[in-house]
């Protein structure tokens, strides 16, 4: 699926992420049980170093507060001009009501402004967008999107494959409409495949090795139950080579937009090697493929290409693309402009008092 929009900027983002702060070298005996070989590949090929993870009592209402309230403060914008509010999570605060309507009550918006949630993993942020800028196409003034991820709560602290690589984060961002600003996407989803990034239990099927093409996943282990989440790593990552470039060099294609006048390609940081792998594949400069998040924050899922966008120095106006490709399957990528862009540095959320 291929679009353009013409109505909407993105005015301003911000992110935050718990204050609990783990280093990797720190878990050599506790996580890898000494297996300093594992550790250091891990660190090496992944880019792991150190992330940040939310207690059992904070939620990703929790850091959406924080990201919005600083966002929204910022930019002076009175909340009650806000036409909708859209949450973006796999990790919802409830399974009823939506993430967005708690967070509603949390932010005192309007009962003018709607709240509901989405759900798209790691290409959240990007199918946030397009659902903001749709809404802004049809008339919608400005749109708050938060979109991230608390995925430590769904897998175990020693399981040595998976704790080390996902941290926690979630990102406020605010769509306007405008007079003219061009924004292409390109979105692709892929259901055949959507065992390889699951958590099987906890919501109203019941597992069963009949659902799933892999029999694998069934099988647990001391640190991996069913609750957990299962991710078939080598399937996702050799998926995610072939998905993201060429859905790369279809956005570029549609847009007409010269790869030269793009400032930045944001990809999301799943895996330094992988985004490493996509700048080569599609012969792009060092300088303009940033592949930092991982070492500093681990995976934030659908919060690492906002991230990326909150820690990178950007001029004042500037065209990037940006690339994701995760659960569902899916993936998507989008050219966008920006002009007077704001953003801070990551935020430490920390609990109110």
């Amino acid at each position: 699926m291929k679009t353009r929009f013409d109505k909407a900027k993105i005015s301003g983002i911000c992110v935050s992420v718990p204050e609990h702060k783990i280093c990797i070298d720190d878990e050599l005996e506790s996580v890898f049980s000494n297996d300093i070989k594992t550790l250091k590949r891990m660190k090496k090929v992944i880019g792991l170093n150190t992330r940040y993870i939310c207690d059992e009592n904070t939620c990703v209402s929790d850091l959406g507060k924080h990201a919005a309230n600083t966002l929204l403060q910022g930019l002076n914008i009175d909340k009650n001009s806000l036409d909708a509010l859209i949450v973006v999570t796999q990790s919802p605060d409830f399974f009823m009501p939506s993430t967005a309507c708690y967070l509603h009550q949390l932010l005192n918006l309007s009962s003018k402004t709607i709240a509901f949630d989405l759900g798209q993993a790691c290409a959240g942020y990007l199918y946030g967008l397009f659902v903001a800028h749709s809404l802004i196409q049809s008339g919608l003034g400005k749109i708050l999107l938060v979109c991230g991820d608390t995925l430590s709560k769904f897998i175990h602290p020693k399981n040595m494959n998976l704790a080390p690589i996902f941290g926690d984060g979630v990102s406020a961002t605010l769509i306007e409409k405008t007079d003219f600003n061009e924004a292409f996407f390109e979105l692709g989803s892929d259901g055949r495949h959507f065992d390889k990034l699951i958590i099987p239990k906890g919501a109203m099927r019941i597992p069963k090795a009949d659902i799933f093409n892999d029999d694998s996943l069934m099988q647990t282990e001391e640190f991996r139950q069913l609750e957990n989440l299962y991710m078939d790593g080598a399937n996702i990552f050799n998926m995610a080579l072939e998905c993201e470039p060429k859905s790369f060099k279809e956005i570029l294609e549609f847009s007409k937009v010269d790869e030269k006048d793009i400032a930045f390609h944001l990809f999301h940081q799943s895996n330094a090697y992988l985004v490493d792998c996509i700048k080569e594949e599609l012969k792009l400069n060092d300088d303009k493929v940033p592949n930092f998040i991982m070492e500093k924050y681990a995976n934030l899922s659908a919060c690492s290409l906002p991230a990326l966008l909150c820690e990178l120095d950007t001029p004042k106006e500037f065209k990037a693309s940006l690339s994701a490709f995760g659960a569902g399957l899916s993936w998507g990528s989008a050219v966008l402009n920006f002009k007077d862009l704001y953003t801070k540095d990551i935020l430490i959320y920390t609990k109110e008092k």
